[in-house]
């Protein structure tokens, strides 16, 4: 049965292939290059995992198709990635998924979970529009959060297409 779960190191090494996967959409709409772009490091991965702060959606087999990456970023819990594999895309995975980093970050006590995303594809901004997301001036998310929009520009986001989404706890 598919599920969610804290990530364990065995896992690590299938989340580029999941990310790689995941990312694959992107050539769809005129973004090829983040298909092909790096996959976010393994050192770090290995971080939040260790910290409890990456979590999997598993197939049938317990095979990890889809995660979500997290931290502390500005006195708010920052996702800073969520891929699932392309083929199992669109069945709940990434809703499960965030469901998950929320309940963390409710019990942790934050305030707010954020995000960096595009705010015109499908997949990104109206996504997490439904699941509650707002966006927020950037500002006022915090310099982690302007300092994240200003990597995305210099690795070629469009900054006019990016923006900083929260969900409140409160």
């Amino acid at each position: 049965m598919p599920s969610v779960r804290l990530a364990r190191s065995e896992d690590l090494i299938e989340l580029a292939a999941v990310e790689r996967s995941a990312a694959s959409v992107f050539r769809d709409v005129g973004l090829a290059w983040l298909a092909d772009g790096e996959t976010m490091d393994s050192g770090l991965l290995a971080a939040l995992c260790h910290d409890g702060t990456l979590w999997v959606a598993t197939d049938e087999m317990h095979e990890p198709v889809g995660f979500l990456a997290a931290h502390e970023l500005d006195g708010r819990f920052y996702i800073a990635e969520v891929s699932i594999a392309r083929f199992h895309q669109r069945q709940g995975h990434g809703a499960r998924l965030i469901a998950a980093a929320v309940d963390h970050a409710r019990a942790a006590g934050f305030g707010a979970v954020t995000l960096t995303t595009y705010r015109d594809l499908p997949w990104n901004g109206p996504y997490y529009s439904r699941l509650g997301f707002v966006e927020v001036d950037p500002e006022e998310a915090g310099p982690g959060h302007l300092q994240k929009l200003q990597a995305e520009a210099e690795a070629g986001h469009e900054p006019a297409r990016r923006c900083v989404m929260a969900l409140s706890l409160g």
